[in-house]
C-alpha cells in the first residue's frame, strides 16, 4: 500500500502565472507542498495540470531530485494508471499553504477524511462542502471514488469532482479552526498579494527564540535583522547547512592547530549559521533530512565546545593532557547544556522563559574574551556553575502558576 498525493496546479492567477508557483519565503508552494507530503510519507506526487509550462518543468524537476516521483495528470484516467487498489490518495488544493500537522492529520491511516473549516470572510477562496462548512485544502480519498469519476461520461474538474464524491461517500471529518486562517497557518493563496500579506503575517508572527540566553538573547535579534532578506532567497536556505557544517569543521580544524582565539571566533560565526537555519526553518517548509542535519550539526557543535581544550592540548609541542580545570570541566559544561536541551524539549507546553537556559552560544561569547586575553582556565570554572544556577532558575520560575 502507498500514499499518492494528488497536487493541483493548474489554476491560474490574474497576471497569467500559476498559483502552484507563487513564491512565499522564497519557495514556490508546490515544493512546499512536496516537502510535507513527504514527511507524512508520500513518495509519489501526481501533478493535475492543463498546461506544463517551463517553470513548472524545473520545479517538478527540483522536486524529483529530492527523491519523489512527479508525474503529469491531466485526466482521471491518467490517475487510474498509477493508483493500486490498495493505495491511499491526498488531495491538496491548488495554491494551498497549510502547516505540518493539518497533513499529519489527513494522512493518518483509516477511512476516507475531510479537512474542513467554517465558511467565514477569511476561508471564501476555499470550495463550500454545505451550508456552514468549506473544505480546509485537504482530503483522503480512495481508489474507488477515482474509478468512479474516470468511468464519468464528459469532462469533469478532477480535483472539486473527487472532492464531492468523498462528501457524498460520508468521509470523516476533521474540522479546522478559521482563526488559522487570519494567522496565515492555513490558506489558499489566489493572487500575490495575497503571498505577500501571509509572508509579512509570518515573519510577525513566528517564534525566533527558543532555547538558550545566547540564541534567545543575542543570536537570532542579530539574524532577525536581515530576516526579510533571508526567507526571500532560496539559496540561502540551500547553501546555509553546508556554510554551517564547514564554519564548525573550521572550529576543529583551528583548534587542533592551537589557535584558540580564532576557533572562538568562527565558533560564533557557526553559532550564527545554526540560528540562520532555525530561523528559515520556521519559514520554509523543512524536510525530516533538513531537521536531522541541523540537530546534527548542533550536536557536533557541542561536542566541539567539551573537547576543545583537548584539541588545543594535543595541538601543543608535548601534546599533554589540558589542565584539570579545562579537561574536565569542559565536558561538564557540555553535559549541562545537553541536559538543559532535554528538559526544555520535555517541557513541552509549559516552556516558559525558557531563554534563560544555558546554551552554546552563550559559552562560546564568554570564551571568546577569556581565550583572547588568558583567563581560560578562570572561565570554565565559571560556565559549568552559571549553567546549573540557570537551570535552577528556570525550574523555578517554569513551576510558578502565574507562569503557566
Amino acid at each position: 500500500m502507498a500514499l499518492i498525493a494528488l497536487v493541483g496546479a493548474s489554476e491560474t492567477l490574474p497576471d497569467g502565472g500559476l498559483r502552484a508557483l507563487v513564491t512565499v519565503a522564497g519557495e514556490t508552494l508546490i515544493e512546499r507542498q512536496a516537502a510535507r507530503l513527504a514527511d507524512v510519507g508520500v513518495t509519489h506526487i501526481a501533478v493535475v495540470v492543463a498546461a506544463v509550462p517551463a517553470d513548472l518543468i524545473a520545479t517538478c524537476d527540483r522536486i524529483q531530485r529530492r527523491g519523489i516521483r512527479v508525474t503529469p495528470v491531466r485526466a482521471a484516467a491518467d490517475l487510474v494508471a498509477i493508483v493500486e487498489s490498495d493505495d491511499r490518495i491526498i488531495l491538496v488544493a491548488d495554491g494551498l499553504r497549510a502547516s505540518g500537522t493539518h497533513y499529519a492529520a489527513i494522512a493518518k491511516p483509516g477511512s476516507p477524511a475531510i479537512l474542513v473549516t467554517g465558511d467565514t470572510v477569511l476561508t471564501q477562496a476555499f470550495e463550500r462542502i454545505d451550508a456552514t462548512r468549506r473544505w480546509g485544502g485537504l482530503a483522503a480519498i480512495s481508489p474507488p471514488m477515482v474509478a468512479e469519476l474516470a468511468a464519468m461520461p464528459g469532462e469533469w474538474d478532477m480535483m472539486l469532482t473527487l472532492l464531492r464524491l468523498a462528501v457524498q461517500a460520508g468521509s470523516r471529518r476533521l474540522y479546522c479552526e478559521p482563526a488559522l486562517f487570519e494567522q496565515g497557518e492555513i490558506a489558499v493563496v489566489v493572487d500575490r498579494p495575497t503571498a505577500a500579506l501571509i509572508e509579512q503575517s509570518s515573519l510577525q508572527q513566528v517564534e525566533y527564540g527558543g532555547m538558550g540566553l545566547g540564541r534567545s538573547a543575542i543570536m537570532m535579534p542579530i539574524v532577525r535583522l536581515a530576516g526579510p532578506l533571508l526567507v526571500r532567497s532560496a539559496r540561502v536556505a540551500r547553501y546555509m547547512p553546508y556554510i554551517t557544517a564547514l564554519l564548525w569543521a573550521s572550529v576543529g580544524l583551528l583548534a587542533a592547530n592551537g589557535l584558540a582565539a580564532a576557533g572562538a571566533l568562527v565558533a560564533l560565526l557557526g553559532g550564527l549559521g545554526l540560528a540562520t537555519m532555525r530561523f528559515l526553518a520556521a519559514f520554509r517548509a523543512q524536510s525530516l533530512t533538513q531537521d536531522r542535519v541541523r540537530n546534527a550539526i548542533r550536536t557536533f557543535a557541542l561536542v566541539l565546545l567539551g573537547l576543545f581544550p583537548w584539541l588545543l592540548a594535543l595541538a601543543g609541542p608535548e601534546h599533554r593532557m589540558p589542565p584539570f580545570s579545562q579537561a574536565a570541566l569542559a565536558p561538564c559544561l557540555a553535559a549541562i547544556i545537553l541536559l538543559a536541551r532535554t528538559l526544555y524539549e520535555d517541557s513541552g507546553e509549559r516552556r516558559r522563559f525558557h531563554w534563560l537556559l544555558p546554551d552554546a552560544d552563550q559559552a562560546w561569547i564568554m570564551l571568546v574574551p577569556a581565550l583572547i586575553f588568558g583567563f581560560t582556565p578562570l572561565m570554565f570554572a565559571i560556565l559549568p556553575l552559571l549553567g546549573l544556577f540557570q537551570i535552577m532558575l528556570w525550574m523555578r520560575l517554569a513551576r510558578r502558576p502565574e507562569a503557566r
